[in-house]
Protein backbone atom coordinates (compact mmCIF):
# COMPACT_ATOMS: atom_id res chain seq x y z
CA UNK A 1 0.00 0.00 0.00
CA UNK A 2 1.29 3.76 -0.72
CA UNK A 3 2.45 5.24 2.06
CA UNK A 4 0.33 8.40 1.18
CA UNK A 5 -2.59 6.07 1.04
CA UNK A 6 -2.05 4.78 4.43
CA UNK A 7 -1.37 8.14 6.11
CA UNK A 8 -4.46 9.60 4.31
CA UNK A 9 -6.72 6.53 5.96
CA UNK A 10 -5.45 7.56 9.54
CA UNK A 11 -5.92 11.09 9.48
CA UNK A 12 -9.61 10.68 8.44
CA UNK A 13 -10.21 7.87 11.07
CA UNK A 14 -8.66 10.11 13.37
CA UNK A 15 -10.98 13.39 12.38
CA UNK A 16 -14.18 10.44 11.95
CA UNK A 17 -13.86 9.27 15.81
CA UNK A 18 -13.46 12.81 16.62
CA UNK A 19 -16.49 13.80 15.09
CA UNK A 20 -19.02 10.29 15.78
CA UNK A 21 -18.41 9.41 19.60
CA UNK A 22 -19.39 6.07 18.92
CA UNK A 23 -16.03 5.15 16.89
CA UNK A 24 -13.54 4.71 19.13
CA UNK A 25 -10.21 6.05 17.98
CA UNK A 26 -7.95 3.19 16.93
CA UNK A 27 -5.42 2.06 13.88
CA UNK A 28 -7.21 -0.07 11.07
CA UNK A 29 -6.24 -1.20 7.94
CA UNK A 30 -7.88 0.24 5.11
CA UNK A 31 -8.71 -2.37 3.08
CA UNK A 32 -10.56 -4.85 5.29
CA UNK A 33 -10.90 -2.47 8.53
CA UNK A 34 -10.05 -4.54 11.01
CA UNK A 35 -8.13 -3.64 14.13
CA UNK A 36 -4.31 -3.74 14.00
CA UNK A 37 -1.68 -3.17 16.55
CA UNK A 38 1.64 -1.41 16.57
CA UNK A 39 3.39 -4.50 16.68
CA UNK A 40 1.85 -5.53 13.26
CA UNK A 41 1.81 -1.93 11.51
CA UNK A 42 3.92 -1.72 8.52
CA UNK A 43 5.84 1.67 8.62
CA UNK A 44 4.45 3.65 5.32
CA UNK A 45 3.14 0.82 4.49
CA UNK A 46 5.85 -0.39 2.96
CA UNK A 47 8.05 -2.49 5.86
CA UNK A 48 6.94 -6.14 4.93
CA UNK A 49 6.18 -7.61 1.23
CA UNK A 50 3.91 -9.88 3.03
CA UNK A 51 2.04 -10.87 6.51
CA UNK A 52 2.70 -13.56 8.13
CA UNK A 53 -0.85 -15.99 8.06
CA UNK A 54 -1.55 -14.83 10.90
CA UNK A 55 -1.79 -11.21 10.70
CA UNK A 56 -3.76 -12.18 6.94
CA UNK A 57 -7.66 -10.30 6.45
CA UNK A 58 -10.10 -12.17 4.25
CA UNK A 59 -10.44 -9.27 1.73
CA UNK A 60 -12.13 -11.07 -1.01
CA UNK A 61 -15.75 -10.70 0.53
CA UNK A 62 -15.05 -9.32 3.72
CA UNK A 63 -17.54 -8.53 6.36
CA UNK A 64 -18.67 -4.96 7.38
CA UNK A 65 -15.98 -4.18 10.46
CA UNK A 66 -17.45 -1.89 13.11
CA UNK A 67 -16.48 0.97 11.13
CA UNK A 68 -18.71 0.32 8.38
CA UNK A 69 -21.46 -1.65 9.55
CA UNK A 70 -25.00 1.28 9.39
CA UNK A 71 -26.11 2.24 12.42
CA UNK A 72 -29.60 3.04 13.68
CA UNK A 73 -28.65 6.34 14.95
CA UNK A 74 -26.74 8.60 12.96
CA UNK A 75 -24.87 10.68 15.81
CA UNK A 76 -22.95 12.81 12.75
CA UNK A 77 -25.82 15.19 10.88
CA UNK A 78 -25.49 14.96 7.12
CA UNK A 79 -23.81 18.21 6.66
CA UNK A 80 -20.47 16.96 8.93
CA UNK A 81 -20.61 13.76 6.81
CA UNK A 82 -20.41 15.82 3.52
CA UNK A 83 -17.34 17.92 5.31
CA UNK A 84 -15.90 14.35 5.68
CA UNK A 85 -16.80 13.35 2.14
CA UNK A 86 -15.36 16.34 0.33
CA UNK A 87 -12.07 15.75 2.18
CA UNK A 88 -11.93 12.05 1.49
CA UNK A 89 -12.35 13.21 -2.15
CA UNK A 90 -9.97 16.01 -2.56
CA UNK A 91 -7.36 13.22 -0.94
CA UNK A 92 -8.71 10.59 -3.49
CA UNK A 93 -9.43 8.52 -0.24
CA UNK A 94 -11.25 5.68 -1.93
CA UNK A 95 -11.39 3.72 1.30
CA UNK A 96 -12.76 6.64 3.35
CA UNK A 97 -15.69 7.28 0.10
CA UNK A 98 -16.56 3.59 0.94
CA UNK A 99 -16.63 3.60 4.78
CA UNK A 100 -18.93 6.65 4.50
CA UNK A 101 -21.05 5.44 2.33
CA UNK A 102 -21.17 1.89 3.97
CA UNK A 103 -21.90 3.61 7.40
CA UNK A 104 -23.84 6.64 6.91
CA UNK A 105 -25.35 5.84 3.22
CA UNK A 106 -24.41 9.16 1.67
CA UNK A 107 -22.77 8.93 -2.04
CA UNK A 108 -20.82 11.30 -3.88
CA UNK A 109 -22.69 14.41 -5.51
CA UNK A 110 -22.48 15.29 -9.33
CA UNK A 111 -19.78 17.65 -8.68
CA UNK A 112 -17.47 15.21 -6.21
CA UNK A 113 -17.98 12.40 -8.92
CA UNK A 114 -16.55 14.57 -11.47
CA UNK A 115 -14.31 15.30 -9.43
CA UNK A 116 -12.89 11.55 -8.91
CA UNK A 117 -14.20 10.75 -11.57
CA UNK A 118 -11.19 13.69 -13.65
CA UNK A 119 -8.86 12.77 -11.43
CA UNK A 120 -8.53 8.99 -12.61
CA UNK A 121 -7.90 9.95 -16.63
CA UNK A 122 -4.45 9.52 -17.49
CA UNK A 123 -2.86 10.95 -20.03
CA UNK A 124 -2.66 8.32 -21.93
CA UNK A 125 -3.20 5.08 -21.69
CA UNK A 126 -1.08 2.14 -21.70
CA UNK A 127 -0.21 -1.64 -19.71
CA UNK A 128 0.30 -0.37 -16.75
CA UNK A 129 -1.92 2.63 -16.10
CA UNK A 130 -5.28 0.53 -17.79
CA UNK A 131 -5.74 -1.56 -14.78
CA UNK A 132 -5.58 0.93 -11.80
CA UNK A 133 -7.41 3.70 -14.02
CA UNK A 134 -10.38 1.00 -14.66
CA UNK A 135 -10.17 0.09 -10.90
CA UNK A 136 -10.69 3.77 -9.71
CA UNK A 137 -13.69 4.39 -12.27
CA UNK A 138 -15.07 1.20 -11.36
CA UNK A 139 -15.32 2.18 -7.70
CA UNK A 140 -16.22 5.85 -8.65
CA UNK A 141 -19.49 4.51 -10.44
CA UNK A 142 -20.03 2.22 -7.38
CA UNK A 143 -19.90 5.57 -5.16
CA UNK A 144 -21.77 7.70 -7.55
CA UNK A 145 -25.35 9.08 -6.86
CA UNK A 146 -27.82 8.13 -9.63
CA UNK A 147 -29.31 11.37 -10.54
CA UNK A 148 -29.44 13.55 -13.96
CA UNK A 149 -26.63 15.56 -13.04
CA UNK A 150 -24.27 12.10 -12.42
CA UNK A 151 -25.27 10.40 -15.65
CA UNK A 152 -24.53 13.34 -17.86
CA UNK A 153 -21.10 13.20 -16.42
CA UNK A 154 -20.67 9.39 -17.35
CA UNK A 155 -21.05 10.14 -20.80
CA UNK A 156 -19.09 13.58 -20.67
CA UNK A 157 -16.50 11.75 -19.44
CA UNK A 158 -16.43 8.80 -21.67
CA UNK A 159 -15.61 11.28 -24.50
CA UNK A 160 -12.59 12.73 -22.86
CA UNK A 161 -11.31 9.36 -22.28
CA UNK A 162 -11.79 8.66 -25.76
CA UNK A 163 -9.75 11.85 -26.72
CA UNK A 164 -6.90 10.12 -24.23
CA UNK A 165 -3.96 8.40 -26.24
CA UNK A 166 -3.81 4.69 -26.20
CA UNK A 167 -6.25 2.27 -26.38
CA UNK A 168 -8.59 2.44 -23.20
CA UNK A 169 -11.38 -0.23 -24.35
CA UNK A 170 -11.88 -1.88 -20.91
CA UNK A 171 -12.61 1.67 -19.49
CA UNK A 172 -15.26 2.55 -22.35
CA UNK A 173 -16.11 -0.85 -21.52
CA UNK A 174 -17.06 -0.12 -17.80
CA UNK A 175 -18.73 3.15 -18.60
CA UNK A 176 -20.47 1.63 -20.98
CA UNK A 177 -21.48 -1.46 -18.42
CA UNK A 178 -22.94 1.28 -15.82
CA UNK A 179 -25.95 2.04 -18.14
CA UNK A 180 -25.74 5.77 -17.85
CA UNK A 181 -24.78 6.34 -21.13
CA UNK A 182 -26.48 8.81 -22.88
CA UNK A 183 -27.74 7.86 -26.47
CA UNK A 184 -24.77 10.52 -28.48
CA UNK A 185 -22.39 8.33 -25.90
CA UNK A 186 -23.63 4.93 -26.05
CA UNK A 187 -23.70 5.54 -29.79
CA UNK A 188 -19.67 6.82 -29.26
CA UNK A 189 -18.63 3.70 -27.38
CA UNK A 190 -20.20 1.61 -29.77
CA UNK A 191 -18.63 3.06 -32.78
CA UNK A 192 -15.28 3.18 -31.20
CA UNK A 193 -15.49 -0.80 -30.28
CA UNK A 194 -16.44 -1.45 -33.77
CA UNK A 195 -13.34 0.93 -34.81
CA UNK A 196 -10.33 -0.71 -33.14
CA UNK A 197 -12.00 -4.57 -33.48
CA UNK A 198 -13.55 -5.06 -29.87
CA UNK A 199 -16.60 -6.70 -32.08
CA UNK A 200 -17.41 -8.36 -28.59
CA UNK A 201 -17.65 -5.77 -26.65
CA UNK A 202 -19.52 -4.03 -28.83
CA UNK A 203 -21.78 -7.14 -29.12
CA UNK A 204 -22.79 -6.18 -25.54
CA UNK A 205 -23.57 -2.98 -26.42
CA UNK A 206 -25.92 -3.94 -28.80
CA UNK A 207 -27.47 -6.43 -26.54
CA UNK A 208 -27.70 -4.12 -23.94
CA UNK A 209 -28.91 -0.52 -25.83
CA UNK A 210 -29.91 -2.15 -28.55
CA UNK A 211 -27.36 -0.20 -30.89
CA UNK A 212 -26.52 -2.23 -34.47
CA UNK A 213 -23.94 -1.29 -37.31
CA UNK A 214 -25.70 0.85 -40.17
CA UNK A 215 -24.99 -0.53 -44.05
CA UNK A 216 -21.89 2.07 -43.71
CA UNK A 217 -20.27 1.05 -41.44
CA UNK A 218 -21.15 -3.06 -42.04
CA UNK A 219 -19.89 -2.68 -45.70
CA UNK A 220 -16.48 -1.10 -44.14
CA UNK A 221 -16.20 -3.65 -41.64
CA UNK A 222 -16.74 -6.20 -44.00
CA UNK A 223 -14.33 -5.62 -46.86
CA UNK A 224 -11.99 -4.36 -43.86
CA UNK A 225 -11.76 -8.39 -42.38
CA UNK A 226 -11.79 -9.56 -45.97
CA UNK A 227 -8.85 -7.39 -46.61
CA UNK A 228 -6.94 -9.00 -43.71
CA UNK A 229 -6.72 -12.80 -43.61
CA UNK A 230 -5.88 -13.48 -40.77
CA UNK A 231 -8.54 -12.23 -39.21
CA UNK A 232 -11.16 -13.86 -40.75
CA UNK A 233 -12.34 -15.32 -37.85
CA UNK A 234 -13.37 -11.54 -37.25
CA UNK A 235 -16.27 -11.74 -39.73
CA UNK A 236 -18.24 -14.30 -38.30
CA UNK A 237 -18.54 -11.42 -34.85
CA UNK A 238 -19.39 -8.67 -37.80
CA UNK A 239 -22.13 -9.96 -38.19
CA UNK A 240 -23.63 -10.07 -35.05
CA UNK A 241 -23.66 -6.28 -35.20
CA UNK A 242 -26.41 -5.69 -38.17
CA UNK A 243 -30.54 -5.64 -37.26
CA UNK A 244 -31.60 -8.30 -39.45
CA UNK A 245 -34.35 -5.87 -40.17
CA UNK A 246 -32.70 -3.78 -41.99
CA UNK A 247 -33.22 -3.83 -45.52
CA UNK A 248 -30.13 -2.16 -46.23
CA UNK A 249 -27.50 -4.09 -44.80
CA UNK A 250 -28.95 -7.01 -46.54
CA UNK A 251 -28.76 -4.95 -49.79
CA UNK A 252 -25.19 -4.68 -48.45
CA UNK A 253 -24.68 -8.51 -47.50
CA UNK A 254 -25.67 -9.46 -51.10
CA UNK A 255 -23.25 -6.10 -52.37
CA UNK A 256 -20.32 -7.73 -51.06
CA UNK A 257 -21.19 -11.09 -51.35
CA UNK A 258 -20.99 -10.05 -55.37
CA UNK A 259 -18.07 -7.97 -55.24
CA UNK A 260 -15.84 -10.31 -53.13
CA UNK A 261 -17.18 -13.80 -55.08
CA UNK A 262 -16.75 -11.83 -58.84
CA UNK A 263 -13.42 -9.77 -58.14
CA UNK A 264 -10.91 -9.79 -60.63
CA UNK A 265 -7.98 -12.75 -61.16
CA UNK A 266 -5.77 -9.55 -60.86
CA UNK A 267 -7.79 -8.15 -57.51
CA UNK A 268 -4.51 -10.32 -55.92
CA UNK A 269 -1.89 -11.60 -58.11
CA UNK A 270 -1.48 -14.24 -55.30
CA UNK A 271 -5.17 -14.94 -54.62
CA UNK A 272 -5.64 -17.72 -56.80
CA UNK A 273 -1.84 -18.98 -57.01
CA UNK A 274 -1.49 -22.60 -54.96
CA UNK A 275 1.36 -21.45 -53.60
CA UNK A 276 -0.18 -18.77 -51.68
CA UNK A 277 -3.07 -21.17 -49.74
CA UNK A 278 -3.63 -18.86 -47.14
CA UNK A 279 -5.19 -15.94 -49.70
CA UNK A 280 -7.66 -18.84 -50.92
CA UNK A 281 -8.64 -20.09 -47.75
CA UNK A 282 -9.27 -16.51 -46.47
CA UNK A 283 -11.49 -15.99 -49.91
CA UNK A 284 -12.79 -19.32 -49.10
CA UNK A 285 -14.24 -18.75 -45.68
CA UNK A 286 -15.08 -15.39 -46.41
CA UNK A 287 -17.89 -16.61 -49.13
CA UNK A 288 -18.89 -19.74 -46.74
CA UNK A 289 -19.20 -17.12 -44.30
CA UNK A 290 -21.88 -15.05 -45.54
CA UNK A 291 -23.39 -18.01 -47.41
CA UNK A 292 -23.96 -19.80 -44.19
CA UNK A 293 -25.52 -16.89 -43.25
CA UNK A 294 -28.38 -17.03 -45.45
CA UNK A 295 -26.73 -14.41 -48.15
CA UNK A 296 -27.58 -15.21 -51.49
CA UNK A 297 -26.60 -14.22 -55.29
CA UNK A 298 -26.03 -16.83 -57.51
CA UNK A 299 -24.36 -15.15 -59.80
CA UNK A 300 -21.67 -14.92 -57.09
CA UNK A 301 -22.09 -18.25 -56.08
CA UNK A 302 -21.61 -19.46 -59.49
CA UNK A 303 -18.34 -16.92 -59.85
CA UNK A 304 -16.72 -18.66 -56.44
CA UNK A 305 -17.02 -21.85 -58.36
CA UNK A 306 -15.65 -21.11 -60.94
CA UNK A 307 -12.73 -19.42 -58.96
CA UNK A 308 -12.29 -22.42 -56.99
CA UNK A 309 -11.91 -24.68 -60.09
CA UNK A 310 -9.48 -22.11 -61.16
CA UNK A 311 -7.07 -22.98 -58.47
CA UNK A 312 -7.00 -26.75 -59.87
CA UNK A 313 -6.21 -27.97 -56.40
CA UNK A 314 -7.78 -30.84 -54.29
CA UNK A 315 -8.85 -27.80 -51.79
CA UNK A 316 -10.26 -25.63 -54.72
CA UNK A 317 -12.13 -28.45 -56.36
CA UNK A 318 -13.83 -30.23 -53.02
CA UNK A 319 -15.60 -26.75 -52.50
CA UNK A 320 -16.66 -26.17 -56.17
CA UNK A 321 -18.61 -30.00 -55.39
CA UNK A 322 -19.86 -28.64 -52.13
CA UNK A 323 -20.97 -25.28 -54.32
CA UNK A 324 -22.58 -27.23 -56.81
CA UNK A 325 -23.99 -29.41 -53.98
CA UNK A 326 -25.57 -27.15 -51.79
CA UNK A 327 -26.28 -23.72 -53.63
CA UNK A 328 -26.59 -25.44 -56.90
CA UNK A 329 -23.77 -22.97 -58.41
CA UNK A 330 -22.76 -23.90 -62.29
CA UNK A 331 -19.61 -23.36 -64.48
CA UNK A 332 -19.44 -23.07 -68.07
CA UNK A 333 -18.24 -26.56 -70.39
CA UNK A 334 -15.39 -25.26 -71.75
CA UNK A 335 -13.52 -23.84 -68.19
CA UNK A 336 -14.08 -27.38 -66.78
CA UNK A 337 -12.70 -28.61 -69.92
CA UNK A 338 -10.20 -26.43 -70.04
CA UNK A 339 -9.32 -27.19 -65.99
CA UNK A 340 -9.45 -30.99 -67.18
CA UNK A 341 -6.76 -30.76 -69.65
CA UNK A 342 -4.20 -28.83 -67.58
CA UNK A 343 -4.61 -31.81 -65.27
CA UNK A 344 -3.82 -34.07 -67.50
CA UNK A 345 -0.97 -31.73 -69.00
CA UNK A 346 0.57 -31.60 -65.61
CA UNK A 347 0.00 -34.85 -64.57
CA UNK A 348 -2.60 -34.27 -62.16
CA UNK A 349 -4.45 -37.48 -63.09
CA UNK A 350 -5.96 -37.90 -59.14
CA UNK A 351 -7.60 -34.56 -59.89
CA UNK A 352 -9.56 -35.89 -62.58
CA UNK A 353 -12.27 -37.80 -59.94
CA UNK A 354 -12.92 -34.15 -58.31
CA UNK A 355 -13.37 -32.41 -61.91
CA UNK A 356 -15.87 -34.77 -63.38
CA UNK A 357 -18.58 -34.37 -60.84
CA UNK A 358 -18.86 -30.59 -61.51
CA UNK A 359 -19.61 -31.19 -64.88
CA UNK A 360 -23.75 -31.03 -65.71
CA UNK A 361 -25.27 -34.15 -66.14
CA UNK A 362 -25.77 -33.93 -69.90
CA UNK A 363 -22.17 -32.91 -70.25
CA UNK A 364 -20.38 -36.06 -68.82
CA UNK A 365 -20.26 -38.47 -71.65
CA UNK A 366 -18.89 -35.63 -73.75
CA UNK A 367 -16.41 -34.64 -71.42
CA UNK A 368 -15.47 -38.49 -70.14
CA UNK A 369 -14.59 -39.01 -74.23
CA UNK A 370 -13.04 -36.21 -74.43
CA UNK A 371 -10.86 -37.25 -71.35
CA UNK A 372 -9.93 -40.18 -72.50
CA UNK A 373 -8.86 -39.11 -75.58
CA UNK A 374 -6.74 -36.68 -73.75
CA UNK A 375 -5.10 -39.13 -71.30
CA UNK A 376 -4.04 -41.12 -74.35
CA UNK A 377 -1.82 -38.76 -75.54
CA UNK A 378 -0.34 -39.31 -72.21
CA UNK A 379 0.45 -43.35 -72.65
CA UNK A 380 4.02 -42.45 -73.79
CA UNK A 381 5.72 -45.72 -73.71
CA UNK A 382 9.46 -43.93 -73.08
CA UNK A 383 8.01 -43.40 -69.51
CA UNK A 384 6.59 -46.57 -67.69
CA UNK A 385 5.73 -44.38 -64.56
CA UNK A 386 3.73 -42.02 -66.21
CA UNK A 387 2.04 -44.42 -68.55
CA UNK A 388 0.98 -46.23 -65.68
CA UNK A 389 -0.47 -43.39 -64.09
CA UNK A 390 -2.44 -42.32 -67.28
CA UNK A 391 -3.69 -46.16 -67.73
CA UNK A 392 -5.02 -45.67 -64.16
CA UNK A 393 -6.89 -42.90 -64.74
CA UNK A 394 -8.27 -44.72 -68.22
CA UNK A 395 -9.18 -47.30 -66.19
CA UNK A 396 -11.04 -45.49 -63.25
CA UNK A 397 -12.56 -42.76 -66.06
CA UNK A 398 -13.99 -45.95 -67.86
CA UNK A 399 -15.23 -47.94 -64.58
CA UNK A 400 -17.09 -45.15 -62.82
CA UNK A 401 -18.26 -43.52 -66.64
CA UNK A 402 -18.17 -45.83 -69.22
CA UNK A 403 -17.10 -44.74 -73.30
CA UNK A 404 -19.62 -43.35 -75.80
CA UNK A 405 -16.31 -42.95 -78.05
CA UNK A 406 -15.09 -45.53 -80.48
CA UNK A 407 -12.50 -43.42 -81.60
CA UNK A 408 -10.96 -43.29 -77.90
CA UNK A 409 -11.11 -46.42 -76.75
CA UNK A 410 -9.44 -47.75 -80.13
CA UNK A 411 -6.45 -44.99 -79.25
CA UNK A 412 -6.27 -47.18 -75.32
CA UNK A 413 -6.08 -50.24 -77.85
CA UNK A 414 -3.28 -48.65 -79.84
CA UNK A 415 -1.84 -47.02 -76.80
CA UNK A 416 -1.71 -50.56 -74.76
CA UNK A 417 -0.38 -52.18 -77.93
CA UNK A 418 2.78 -49.43 -78.45
CA UNK A 419 3.37 -50.34 -74.63
CA UNK A 420 3.16 -54.07 -75.15
CA UNK A 421 0.53 -54.06 -72.71
CA UNK A 422 -1.30 -57.08 -74.11
CA UNK A 423 -3.58 -57.61 -71.15
CA UNK A 424 -5.13 -54.29 -70.64
CA UNK A 425 -5.46 -54.38 -75.04
CA UNK A 426 -7.14 -57.35 -74.00
CA UNK A 427 -9.58 -56.16 -71.83
CA UNK A 428 -10.39 -53.13 -74.08
CA UNK A 429 -10.83 -55.24 -76.59
CA UNK A 430 -13.44 -57.39 -74.66
CA UNK A 431 -15.27 -54.84 -72.30
CA UNK A 432 -15.54 -51.92 -74.80
CA UNK A 433 -14.88 -53.79 -78.46
CA UNK A 434 -12.29 -51.83 -78.83
CA UNK A 435 -10.41 -52.47 -82.45
CA UNK A 436 -7.21 -51.28 -84.98
CA UNK A 437 -8.06 -49.67 -87.79
CA UNK A 438 -6.51 -51.43 -91.20
CA UNK A 439 -3.80 -49.04 -91.19
CA UNK A 440 -2.80 -49.35 -87.40
CA UNK A 441 -2.63 -53.07 -87.80
CA UNK A 442 -0.27 -53.07 -90.55
CA UNK A 443 1.82 -51.07 -88.72
CA UNK A 444 1.76 -53.23 -86.17
CA UNK A 445 2.02 -56.49 -87.69
CA UNK A 446 5.24 -55.11 -89.86
CA UNK A 447 6.38 -53.60 -86.34
CA UNK A 448 6.67 -56.81 -84.74
CA UNK A 449 8.31 -58.43 -87.70
CA UNK A 450 10.80 -55.90 -87.76
CA UNK A 451 11.25 -56.88 -84.40
CA UNK A 452 11.77 -60.34 -85.01
CA UNK A 453 13.92 -59.59 -87.91
CA UNK A 454 16.42 -57.51 -86.23
CA UNK A 455 16.52 -59.10 -83.14
CA UNK A 456 17.25 -62.58 -85.35
CA UNK A 457 15.01 -64.73 -82.99
CA UNK A 458 14.71 -68.06 -83.33
CA UNK A 459 12.52 -69.42 -80.60
CA UNK A 460 8.34 -68.97 -82.28
CA UNK A 461 7.52 -67.89 -78.69
CA UNK A 462 8.39 -64.59 -79.80
CA UNK A 463 5.42 -64.79 -82.59
CA UNK A 464 3.17 -64.15 -79.48
CA UNK A 465 2.92 -60.60 -79.52
CA UNK A 466 2.27 -60.61 -83.47
CA UNK A 467 -0.40 -63.14 -83.03
CA UNK A 468 -1.92 -61.16 -80.37
CA UNK A 469 -2.07 -58.28 -82.41
CA UNK A 470 -4.47 -60.42 -85.12
CA UNK A 471 -7.31 -60.51 -81.96
CA UNK A 472 -8.01 -56.66 -82.51
CA UNK A 473 -8.99 -56.37 -86.07
CA UNK A 474 -12.39 -56.74 -86.95
CA UNK A 475 -12.81 -60.13 -89.31
CA UNK A 476 -15.29 -58.68 -91.32
CA UNK A 477 -13.51 -55.47 -92.65
CA UNK A 478 -13.61 -55.89 -96.25
CA UNK A 479 -10.08 -54.22 -96.71
CA UNK A 480 -8.53 -56.93 -94.56
CA UNK A 481 -8.17 -59.94 -96.96
CA UNK A 482 -5.94 -57.43 -99.39
CA UNK A 483 -3.84 -55.62 -96.34
CA UNK A 484 -3.00 -59.08 -95.10
CA UNK A 485 -1.73 -60.61 -98.61
CA UNK A 486 -0.44 -57.19 -99.21
CA UNK A 487 1.78 -57.33 -95.79
CA UNK A 488 2.66 -61.46 -97.30
CA UNK A 489 4.18 -60.46 -100.41
CA UNK A 490 5.94 -57.73 -98.52
CA UNK A 491 7.56 -60.03 -95.86
CA UNK A 492 8.38 -62.49 -98.64
CA UNK A 493 10.54 -59.83 -100.40
CA UNK A 494 12.27 -59.41 -97.03
CA UNK A 495 16.18 -60.38 -96.29
CA UNK A 496 16.22 -63.77 -95.11
CA UNK A 497 15.94 -64.09 -91.27
CA UNK A 498 15.01 -67.02 -88.76
CA UNK A 499 11.23 -66.92 -88.69
CA UNK A 500 10.57 -65.37 -91.63
CA UNK A 501 8.95 -68.37 -93.15
CA UNK A 502 6.49 -69.09 -89.98
CA UNK A 503 5.52 -65.16 -89.95
CA UNK A 504 4.36 -65.81 -94.12
CA UNK A 505 2.52 -69.47 -92.41
CA UNK A 506 1.14 -67.86 -89.45
CA UNK A 507 -1.08 -65.16 -91.44
CA UNK A 508 -1.95 -67.04 -94.89
CA UNK A 509 -3.28 -69.54 -91.83
CA UNK A 510 -5.44 -66.44 -90.43
CA UNK A 511 -6.40 -65.28 -94.00
CA UNK A 512 -7.44 -68.57 -94.64
CA UNK A 513 -9.67 -68.74 -91.47
CA UNK A 514 -11.46 -65.13 -92.49
CA UNK A 515 -12.29 -66.21 -95.86
CA UNK A 516 -13.48 -69.32 -94.89
CA UNK A 517 -16.45 -68.26 -93.20
CA UNK A 518 -16.91 -65.76 -96.43
CA UNK A 519 -17.03 -68.30 -99.02
CA UNK A 520 -19.84 -70.34 -96.79
CA UNK A 521 -21.91 -67.38 -96.48
CA UNK A 522 -21.83 -66.99 -100.55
Amino acid sequence: MHGECSDNWDSHCRDLSDRDPSLPSVPTCPACKTIISEGNRAKNGLDRDFPLDSEKAETKDPKPSFLETPVNTVPLTLDAVRVLMDEAVRRNNFPAMWQLKSRYGITLSAAQFKDVLWQTLPQSFHVYVIPSAENKIRMALDLMTHDDASERIVSDFLQEVLKAKGYPEDVVNRLAESKMLNENAQKEAFDFFVSIGRFDYAKAMKEQYGISLNSTQLKEQLFKSYEAPKKSYQLQRILNLYDKDNKSCTVILREVLKTVAMQPQDHSSKLFDRNYGNLFDNYMIFINTLLSHGVRDQTAVDAAMTKAVSTLGSQGLEWAGQLKTNYQASIDFGKLEVAMNKAVDERQFFLLELIFPLFASDDTDTANNRVLEKLASKLDPRYYYIYLMAKNACKQRLASSGCTSQKAVDTLLKKALENKDIPWASELNSKYNAYLDIRMFNYHILDQVYVIKRCKHTDPYFLDDLIACLRFIKTDNPDLPGTIEGMVERIRKMEKFPLQQNVVDMLSSFLEDIQTPLMVNN
